[in-house]
C-alpha cells in the first residue's frame, strides 16, 4: 500500500516551478509580452491581413453548427437555448475567431445569461508558482477580478507553460511596418503625379539669377513645365518606383502575408500562377487548417455554454467548411445514396427549386449532376 500513497502523493501536486515568476505578480496578473494594442493596429491597417481574417473567419462559421449530446434531452434544451438566441450566437463566434485569430488568445466572460469575449489587451492571467491558473483580472479605469470558473480562456498557440500566445501578427510585424512604407511611398509618388524629381544645374549666373530660379521651382506643382532662361542643364533622376521594385516588393509582402495565415491565393482571389491541380492541394490543406480552428472554437463556445447553463455532456460542433467542388461531390453522393432530395442538396448549394424526376436513386443522383452545372465550381 506504500507505493500507492506514493503515487497519489506525487499527483496530488506539481513539482516542475513555471518558467516565469508567475506567484510573484500576485492580484495584478502576470504582465504581457507583447503591446496588443500596437498589434490590433497594425492589423486594422493592413488590407492583405484584413483580407486574411474575413477568408479564415467565414470558412470557420459560415456552415452553421450543431449540438452533439448523448442525451437527447440535453441536446433538445441546449438546441432550443441557442435558437432563440440564433443571431446573437453568430455574432459572439465572428467576434470569438476574429479575436483569436489577432490575439492568439480570447477570453470569454461566464457570468451572465450569454458568453461575452473580452478585450484581450485588458485582461491578465494570474498564475501560481508551478503555473496553475487561480483567476483572472481585468484593468481598465478600475480593477475587476475573476475566478478561474468565470472565464474561458482561449489560446491558439500554447508553447510549454505561457501564460499567452504567439499571435501571427507579432511574426509579421517587421513585414507590415516595411509594407507600410512602401505603400506611404508608392501613394506619394502618385500624389507627385508620377513626375520624377530633376537636378537642375545653373551653369552660369549669379545670386539674383539663382534665387529666380528657385522661387520658381517652390511654386511650380508636379507635373507643370518649367521654362527657364539662360545656360541650365536639368537631369533626371532615377525612377524609384522601378529601381526599388516596389511592385514585385508589394507581391512579396503580399505572399508572405498568405503564407503566415494560411490562406490559398485563389481564396484570397489571387488566379495568375495556379492550375487546378495545385489549387485542390492549397484547397485541401486550408481545409485541414480551418477544421483545427473550428475544433477550439467549439470547445470555448461548448465550456462557457456549459457553466452558463450549468450543463454537461452536450458538445457544439462548427459544420466542416469544403470549397464548393468539394460540396457538390458530396450532395451528388448523398442524392445517389437517396440521403437526400435533388432538391434538398440544391437549397444547400444555394439553387432554386425544380420538379424532380421520378426514378431510383441512380437516376435523381444522374439529375443532380446536370443541376450543378448552374453552381461555378
Amino acid at each position: 500500500m506504500s507505493w500507492l500513497k506514493t503515487l497519489f502523493k506525487s499527483r496530488a501536486k506539481p513539482k516542475a516551478l513555471a518558467s516565469t515568476i508567475s506567484g510573484f505578480y500576485g492580484s495584478w496578473g502576470e504582465p504581457k509580452p507583447l503591446d496588443q494594442l500596437k498589434l490590433l493596429e497594425l492589423a486594422e491597417g493592413d488590407a492583405d491581413v484584413r483580407a486574411c481574417l474575413d477568408a479564415v473567419v467565414d470558412s470557420v462559421i459560415s456552415n452553421g453548427w450543431q449540438v452533439a449530446a448523448g442525451d437527447p434531452t440535453i441536446r433538445d434544451t441546449v438546441s432550443e437555448w441557442l435558437k432563440a438566441r440564433e443571431d446573437e450566437f453568430w455574432l459572439f463566434l465572428r467576434n470569438l475567431t476574429l479575436t483569436t485569430l489577432i490575439f492568439d488568445e480570447a477570453y470569454i466572460e461566464c457570468t451572465s445569461s450569454f458568453p461575452r469575449v473580452i478585450a484581450p489587451w485588458t485582461m491578465r492571467v494570474k498564475r501560481n508558482e508551478y503555473g496553475e491558473v487561480t483567476g483572472y483580472v481585468q484593468q481598465t479605469y478600475k480593477t475587476v477580478s475573476f475566478t478561474s470558473d468565470e472565464i474561458v480562456h482561449i489560446v491558439l498557440h500554447p508553447l510549454a507553460d505561457r501564460a499567452y500566445g504567439t499571435p501571427k501578427i507579432a511574426t509579421l510585424a517587421r513585414l507590415l511596418m516595411a509594407k507600410r512604407e512602401a505603400e506611404l511611398f508608392l501613394f506619394q509618388v502618385f500624389m507627385r503625379k508620377g513626375v520624377l524629381s530633376k537636378a537642375i544645374i545653373v551653369k552660369h549666373g549669379d545670386d539674383s539669377t539663382f534665387a529666380r530660379i528657385r522661387n520658381q521651382l517652390e511654386n511650380t506643382r508636379p507635373g507643370d513645365n518649367i521654362l527657364l532662361m539662360g545656360e541650365v542643364e536639368i537631369e533626371s533622376l532615377s525612377q524609384p518606383i522601378e529601381d526599388l521594385h516596389i511592385i514585385d516588393l508589394l507581391k512579396e509582402f503580399r505572399q508572405r502575408i498568405l503564407a503566415i495565415f494560411r490562406v490559398p491565393p485563389i481564396v484570397y482571389g489571387v488566379v495568375e500562377g495556379v492550375n487546378l491541380e495545385t489549387s485542390r492541394n492549397q484547397m485541401i490543406t486550408f481545409s485541414q487548417y480551418i477544421k483545427s480552428i473550428q475544433r477550439i472554437i467549439s470547445a470555448g463556445a461548448t465550456q462557457a455554454i456549459r457553466r452558463i447553463l450549468r450543463l454537461e455532456g452536450f458538445h457544439i460542433k462548427l459544420h466542416e467548411w469544403m470549397n464548393p467542388e468539394q460540396e457538390t461531390r458530396i450532395h451528388v453522393l448523398r442524392v445517389g445514396s437517396g440521403i437526400e432530395t435533388v432538391n434538398e442538396a440544391r437549397a444547400f448549394l444555394g439553387l432554386p427549386p425544380i420538379e424532380e424526376k421520378r426514378g431510383g436513386a441512380g437516376n435523381q443522383g444522374e439529375l443532380l449532376r446536370e443541376s450543378v452545372k448552374e453552381f461555378p465550381v
